[in-house]
């Protein structure tokens, strides 16, 4: 049986797989156009099994091959991670930073972005799992202070601490602690928006443990400093009931946060 000559060239092409160390080679015989829509449109795993590819998911196993080249660059990473939540595949990219953290050597920031990528399934595990991956995240926070300690490793530490139920874990004070660390960093860094999130996150600390005068007065520093920011003018118009509900949402570990890093890359210096 001939082949035609588009089945050959894509015989001999290689193509991305799940691990980017791997590929698999098509063998494609030419029978009509209709065989080849139906093949093209399929991954052929080393194990036999086939899953539907495209675009993203080439745009995915590229962004692999650029986190194995740079680990620490957060940013890469980031960008990787927001696709792995796009599909939905966070053990792919746990799997992968877990192998790149665990190399000798390896530096503060791909221990970051491994927390994140914890952080990142929380929202579709179960509530028991929920306390695990929190664990995990804060595991891998604290080697990345170990090895360079940095606002933004104190920052989403102790931020994931707030999201325990205090009363069970006790958490609340030492993420209040972590929260308070990357406060005092402020003093001798120039203005920059994402720092809103310090005094966000470290009122909502506060409003944890029943500080509400604490909380507020951190609230309040915070919208002096970035007046346009609605989340910290959110906390201060709202009261009572209203005022929990929202600290609530923003520390319910079933909701999905935004861990893109964007506020930390934006060179704006206000929100």
């Amino acid at each position: 049986m001939k082949r035609s000559a588009l089945a050959r060239v894509l015989s001999s092409t290689t193509f991305p797989d799940v691990e980017p160390q791997r590929s698999t080679v098509f063998m494609i015989v030419g029978r009509g156009t209709a065989h080849l829509v139906l093949l093209i449109g399929l991954v052929v795993q080393a194990d036999g099994r086939a899953t539907s590819a495209g675009p993203l998911e080439w745009q995915i196993a590229s962004l692999e091959r650029a986190v194995l080249g740079a680990p620490e660059n957060l940013r890469v990473s980031a960008d990787y991670r927001q696709l792995i939540i796009e599909v939905g595949q966070f053990d792919r990219s746990i799997t992968l930073l877990e192998r790149l953290a665990s190399r000798p050597g390896s530096g503060p920031n791909v221990h970051i972005s491994l927390a994140l990528a914890y952080v990142d399934k929380v929202p579709v595990a179960s509530p028991f799992r929920r306390i695990f991956l929190g664990r995990d995240a804060i595991r891998a926070l604290s080697e990345a202070i170990v090895k360079e300690p940095s606002g933004v490793a104190y920052y989403i530490r102790g931020l994931v601490a707030l999201y325990y139920p205090d009363a069970v874990f006790h958490r609340a004070r030492s993420g209040i602690a972590d929260l308070e660390h990357v406060y005092q960093m402020l003093a001798g860094m120039p203005r920059h928006g994402s720092q809103a999130r310090v005094y966000m996150s470290l009122g909502d600390g506060y409003w944890k443990i029943h500080d509400l005068s604490r909380a507020i007065s951190i609230w309040t520093e915070g919208l002096d400093r970035f007046p346009t920011n609605p989340n910290l003018r959110a906390r201060l118009s709202s009261r009572g009931a209203d005022l929990d509900r929202l600290v609530e949402s923003a520390l319910n570990p079933a909701l999905r946060v935004d861990t893109s890093l964007r506020e930390l890359f934006a060179e704006a210096s206000d929100p």
